[in-house]
């Protein structure tokens, strides 16, 4: 074991579950993640000790000497967390007769290593590992850690996936068929844990990994079956792959550019770059380009051989994303913002026909920035990566160059023009509106409102008495 490891543990909390533990004549050993990270050289971003004897009472106590938070996660397994000062500490009691027997009945070997924490805090530790997880961990092989773990906890398999997604792991043989086995009970597993380990996979390092796990395991199309819906379902000479793979192959271009947006964003790399930097809207960003397309099987329209169509699949795909992120369990905001990506994601399509024919105009661009806001970045990669992901036939092969001078167009007018003018306030609010007029809250105030902004933006109207005259106008006019 690394000589580094006693440098890892000297934390203040673990001395004092320590010292709680004796007096109390209870054995502590640190496990799971806490040992996997440190045996990788990494320091562990989270502390888990089993405990023998009564687990809450010990972790009752610890929360009492840190002026901490106690909170009983599972009465059944006295599975606890102590939360001070903005850190955590689980504690679970043994789930067997022996540590030995509790590691073998954890998720994957990786996670079923243990240290006495009495001889780790001394600088002597001993590494208990009964299934072989120094040996995966060294192979880079995912293993279950026993023959009943997966159907036990179903989560483990959407845990397998995000655990390739950080790590880097290659499934060990017979791993995808016993995954698709335990994978039905996913949809008794609850919500909120599903969206915890998904949106940790999108985090992760490698997301592509850990969603084609979960694809190749057939669990993906359990989760998402929208997105299930576009298997060979085929769509027109601009695309090389079917409705699913485009999707699948949408998202590992949106990976490829969080690595390195510079060869396909050029000058706008930057920008792009800072913007994927936040881990969460990252996450929530390669959400959208896997869904980006479940439009289209309810809108293909096929209009002869090897040509469909797909009109309005993105407002319909916006929906069906906003139910799959639901079903996932993701938070309202999350699932909004990954809905509103997919309704959009054709826009910058849109402009750029516009652009290809020279007709391109700052009203049209100032539009688009109306409506994104300050994810203009991340409609654009989304874009990318959706023109990355298409490679048929009838394809430009100046399709990347094409959509680059577009933002490039775009953001220099939002940061040369339209900054100050969209910051600057309506010259009339709802409730002055309908003073005026003398009418009440409706639907046509909304339109209104929204043309008054547009002939303020266009600068046709530049004070409050010119836009009531307008909006005067507007009415009579019916």
């Amino acid at each position: 074991m690394s000589e580094g490891w006693p440098a890892f543990f000297s934390d203040n909390r673990l001395q004092l579950a320590r010292r709680l533990a004796l007096r109390r004549e209870q054995t502590l050993w640190l496990c799971g993640g806490a040992i996997r990270d440190a045996l990788l050289d990494r320091r562990p971003a989270d502390l888990d000790l089993a405990a023998d004897g009564d687990a809450a009472a010990l972790a009752q106590d610890l929360a009492h000497e840190l002026n901490g938070r106690y909170i009983l996660l599972d009465p059944d397994h006295q599975s606890c967390r102590v939360v001070a000062d903005g850190q955590a500490i689980d504690l679970t009691g043994l789930r067997a007769p022996t540590i030995e027997q509790d590691l073998v009945a954890r998720d994957f070997t990786i996670n079923a290593m243990a240290a006495p924490l009495d001889a780790l805090l001394a600088g002597r530790p001993v590494l208990l590992d009964p299934t072989g997880g120094q040996a995966d961990l060294r192979a880079g092989l995912l293993r279950p850690a026993g023959p009943g773990v997966l159907r036990a906890d179903p989560l483990r398999v959407l845990r397998a996936g995000r655990l390739a997604a950080e790590l880097g792991l290659s499934p060990a043989p017979g791993l995808p068929e016993r995954l698709g086995r335990a994978a039905s009970g996913l949809a008794q597993t609850p919500k909120e844990r599903l969206a915890h380990e998904w949106l940790a996979m999108l985090e992760a390092a490698d997301p592509n990994r850990g969603v084609n796990l979960l694809e190749q395991c057939g669990a993906l199309g359990l989760l998402l079956p929208a997105l299930e819906a576009g298997r060979g379902l085929g769509q027109n000479p601009f695309h090389h792959l079917d409705v699913f793979d485009h999707n699948l192959a949408c998202l590992a271009a949106a990976q490829d550019i969080w690595r390195d947006p510079s060869p396909l964003f050029g000058a706008m790399a930057a920008e792009t770059a800072d913007y994927l930097t936040p881990p969460r809207r990252r996450a929530l960003l390669f959400c959208a380009a896997l869904l980006h397309d479940v439009g289209k099987p309810a809108t293909r329209l096929e209009t002869g051989p090897g040509w469909a169509t797909f009109y309005r699949h993105d407002s319909v795909g916006a929906e069906l994303a906003h139910a799959a992120c639901q079903r996932l369990g993701l938070a309202k905001a999350d699932s909004r913002f990954v809905a509103r990506m997919t309704a959009m994601h054709m826009r910058p399509f849109h402009l750029l026909g516009a652009q290809n024919r020279g007709q391109l105009t700052a009203r049209g661009a100032r539009r688009l920035i109306q409506a994104v806001g300050d994810d203009l970045p991340g409609l654009f990669i989304l874009a990318m990566a959706d023109t990355v992901a298409g490679r048929g036939a009838q394809r430009p092969p100046d399709a990347e160059k094409r959509l680059t001078r577009l933002y490039g167009r775009v953001a220099h007018l939002r940061d040369s023009q339209l900054k100050a003018a969209l910051a600057a306030p309506p010259l009339l609010d709802g409730r002055q509106l309908m003073a005026a007029l003398g009418v009440g809250p409706g639907p046509e105030v909304g339109r209104l409102l929204a043309l008054l902004r547009e002939a303020q933006l266009d600068g046709a109207i530049t004070n409050p008495y010119e836009a009531l005259n307008l909006a005067r106008r507007r009415m009579r006019r019916g």
